[in-house]
């Protein structure tokens, strides 16, 4: 009955932040598989395309492996493994949220005052992830069979996207025994869905290659990676089912682990301890922006890293496209939209394409950056800052600040990668282009830094939701607006979707794009400065 009550709690504390991560995937799910439907072509087209994929293994290491020219290949290829990522950061997220993070902040010891089980929060916590899991496998069914796959390929693909998460989950229980902090327990849950996406990556790009049946036999690194069990299940096409069993094998096996230990170990105790950081800081670095700066820069890092590891492919992969001569009008169309580009060489319209993924990688960098003032402030640390000379303005601003410059060091780091990646190919020339169509994506990041900042200064208890709720949004609307077919005006919401394609000659709607993020983030100061204070 206790367990109940705890789990039944943490739904209350999850009713907005776990709908924008069920629905907000299955949306990308439908809008990713209806975009497979209309812009592959028929099955010859879809052969010409998946060829290609083949014979360039910088595009197998970013979608996934295909099996045949039937549709669902194509599908399963498109979408699984950078969903199996969304899903997997929801569940890592969920398991700090209510597990390391609770006893961070003396939630868990309130709980255990009372005659419950020390084992009674950790389960409650695998109940709500297997709900939310169970909720996202539902619902995802729909998404599929609404793009005319077959329906036992669609519950396949998505019970297995649903028990990767769950895998996630387990394997985050585990990280959160034995860190000391959320922030820590985090980083190692996001590095674990990370690296297992980069496994199976490396797996598909040196699998062996069947041209002739489009087929692709993954290479080792696959098969030690979460990601990668579950893109073998060949969905749609041989519907294999023994990759959802060793995936919930996994999920079994970490969950038992992370609560034989939960079991054993003292209350706020861990394995690895963090390293005190400096008795007094040093008088150059004691402001409000330094403090911010110092709080995240680890987390800037991974997120620089691995857009400029994307930079450094471009080049081999603009390349090997332009050098395959693929006479495909719908793969141009899917790549035009996409990267809101009218070049017809597919070469030259994939680096907006690459550029725009990579821009709303770093808003979502910037976005968390901006919200981490809103944690401050709900654990109580802001409040004793606020007692010195500093004005709240100021730190506003510095959260602000340090979320911009998220945004131009990941963008920047892609930008001078992605030129250095086509010193090697025949154009050389076309790295100053790569290099440009990486920095124009500035200021349309720094629109979702802008509105995070306003949200947290007019909704504060709602900001983190809503922060993550309006960028989900306006990403799904300024990557798929012409294959959803809204209406231009609705399309133009999207800060995305006014980025320009290089060579350009109107640069107002990105001088517009840049004021938007200035204002909102001043409107977002002030709004700040003169409400109070709120857990």
């Amino acid at each position: 009955m206790n367990t109940l009550r705890i789990f039944l709690q943490q739904v209350r504390r999850d009713r907005v932040t776990l709908p924008i991560w069920i629905l907000g995937t299955a949306a990308l799910l439908s809008v990713a598989a209806q975009s497979v439907v209309q812009e592959y072509g028929d099955e010859k087209g879809r052969a010409t395309i998946l060829a290609v994929a083949l014979a360039t293994p910088a595009l197998l290491a970013l979608r996934g492996n295909p099996n045949g020219a039937s549709l669902g290949s194509a599908v399963h290829f498109q979408s699984f493994a950078f969903l199996a990522v969304t899903i997997g950061l929801m569940n890592v997220f969920l398991a700090t949220r209510h597990g390391r993070q609770d006893e961070e902040r003396g939630r868990r010891e309130l709980v255990l005052a009372a005659p419950v089980s020390r084992l009674s929060p950790p389960v409650a916590t695998l109940l709500l992830g297997l709900l939310a899991n169970a909720l996202f496998v539902v619902i995802s069914i729909g998404g599929y069979t609404s793009a005319g796959v077959s329906a036992r390929g669609a519950v396949l693909s998505s019970v297995a996207l649903g028990m990767t998460g769950l895998a996630f989950l387990g394997l985050t229980m585990i990280a959160g025994e034995l860190m000391q902090t959320s922030r820590a327990a985090n980083g190692v849950g996001v590095v674990l869905v990370l690296g297992s996406y980069a496994l199976r990556a490396a797996g598909d790009a040196t699998g062996s290659v069947d041209i002739a049946k489009l087929t692709l036999q993954p290479g080792w690194p696959s098969w030690i990676s979460p990601i990668g069990w579950g893109q073998q299940t060949l969905a749609f096409t041989d519907d294999h089912w023994w990759p959802v069993a060793a995936l919930a094998g996994l999920f079994v096996v970490a969950a038992a682990v992370a609560l034989i230990i939960h079991s054993r170990r003292e209350l706020g105790a861990s394995i690895f301890v963090e390293r005190a950081g400096r008795a007094r800081a040093i008088p150059a670095l004691n402001s409000p922006f330094a403090l911010a700066w110092r709080l995240q820069w680890p987390t800037i890092v991974p997120w620089a890293a691995g857009s400029a590891m994307l930079g450094l492919a471009l080049g081999s992969l603009v390349t090997a496209i332009a050098h395959a001569n693929v006479d495909s009008p719908g793969l141009a169309a899917l790549i035009q939209s996409l990267g809101h580009t009218s070049s017809t060489s597919l070469g030259t319209a994939l680096i907006p394409v690459v550029m725009v993924f990579v821009g709303a990688v770093a808003a979502a960098a910037g976005v968390q950056a901006v919200l981490r003032l809103r944690e401050e402030e709900a654990e109580g640390r802001l409040e004793n800052l606020l007692a010195e000379p500093r004005s709240r303005v100021s730190w506003v601003l510095a959260f602000a600040g340090v979320g911009a410059l998220t945004v131009i060091i990941t963008l920047g780091a892609t930008a001078l990668t992605s030129g250095l990646s086509f010193l090697s190919t025949s154009t050389p020339d076309t790295g100053w282009t790569a290099a440009g169509s990486a920095l124009v994506q500035i200021p349309a990041a720094l629109v979702f830094v802008g509105v995070t900042a306003l949200l947290v200064g007019l909704l504060p208890r709602a900001a983190i939701g809503l922060g993550w709720g309006v960028y989900g949004i306006l990403l799904v609307i300024g990557l798929f607006a012409k294959l959803l077919n809204l209406p231009d005006w609705l399309a133009k919401v999207s800060p995305i979707s006014n980025v320009p394609s290089l060579p350009n000659d109107d640069w107002w709607p990105t001088v517009i794009v840049g004021a938007v993020a200035v204002v909102a983030t001043a409107l977002g100061a002030a709004a700040y400065r003169r409400r109070d204070l709120s857990t």
